[in-house]
């Protein structure tokens, strides 16, 4: 007697293509927290969504991406730290303690950057 099976899920993975990846990375990245419910609106594994960011932060999903460097400002530094912060090509985003972010290109004027954030800091 012959039988017929109805085989509705398979249990093979999911796959995404390099465009869907990096739109689920770069929603997962748009705010803080945002991994875990990312991963759950998916139906991707959190540690999957992790090495898809660790990817893209180098590079491998494609597409270009901003070179940031970290730059921890001070009060009484800021004019050294972003001199120190100008050798990239890229912009500059900084951080301000009130929670505001600034991003400014790499040959932005010291002077007039210090005096700018000091203004900002206060605001």
């Amino acid at each position: 007697m012959l039988e017929i099976l109805d085989v509705t899920n398979t249990g093979r993975r999911r796959r995404f293509s390099l465009a869907e990846k990096i739109r689920i990375v770069e929603e997962s990245l748009s705010g803080p927290k945002l991994a875990r419910a990312t991963a759950r609106r998916y139906g991707i594994a959190l540690s999957g969504l992790y090495q898809w960011r660790r990817q893209y932060q180098r590079g491998e999903l494609g597409g270009e991406l901003p070179a940031f460097r970290a730059v921890e400002l001070f009060p009484e530094g800021i004019a050294a730290a972003v001199s120190a912060a100008a050798v990239t090509s890229g912009p500059i985003e900084i951080a301000l303690s009130n929670g505001r972010r600034v991003i400014v290109p790499p040959d932005v004027d010291a002077g007039v950057l210090t005096r700018f954030v000091q203004i900002l800091e206060r605001a």
